[in-house]
């Protein structure tokens, strides 16, 4: 297992979901005359326990702190997407599991978020954050199809990702 290789795609692939994330919601903020209050929003909900959005206070230590935090969350996700993208490459058959295994994520991720922000659901349309996640899932998954031209031609090859070659009769 090459550790190096999955630790530098692991973090630059999370540094770029963070970073597409934290961009969609500044155009957002920006655009509704806020900027950076989903950051303020959930950084005063993480820290202090913010229930009220209406109560928000857009403060720089907050702002940053959560700003940390996020990135620290998807820098683990980039690195789970990357040591997954290591193993398609070797196994082109572990692929439906990867999208198996993503479908999963991003549904518990919405309950997740649901349970615990209910009240500050209002102020974060749940289409934003499916906005979001799509620009960080795409910049991810990008970047790691790069990073990985074994798995690109293996895929293309194979687009199920289970050779024909491997003692499968052909049909009469």
């Amino acid at each position: 297992m090459d550790v190096q290789r999955i630790l530098r795609e692991g973090f630059v692939s999370g540094l770029i979901g963070a970073a597409g994330v934290a961009t969609w919601f500044l155009i957002v903020d920006t655009v509704a005359g806020r900027p950076l209050f989903t950051p303020a929003m959930l950084g005063d909900a993480l820290f202090w326990g913010l229930r009220d959005p209406s109560q928000v206070s857009i403060a720089f230590p907050t702002v940053v702190g959560y700003t940390m935090v996020h990135v620290l969350a998807f820098v683990v996700v980039g690195l789970i997407a990357a040591l997954l993208a290591y193993e398609v490459e070797l196994f082109p058959a572990t692929l439906f599991v990867v999208v198996v295994c993503f479908a999963i994520f991003e549904f518990g991720f919405y309950v997740i978020v649901a349970t615990l922000a209910r009240p500050l659901l209002g102020a974060l349309a749940w289409w934003n954050v499916a906005i979001g996640n799509a620009i960080a899932a795409f910049g991810m998954g990008y970047y790691l199809w790069r990073m990985h031209p074994k798995l690109r031609a293996e895929l293309k090859a194979h687009p199920l990702g289970e050779p024909m070659d491997q003692g499968v009769d052909e049909p009469v």
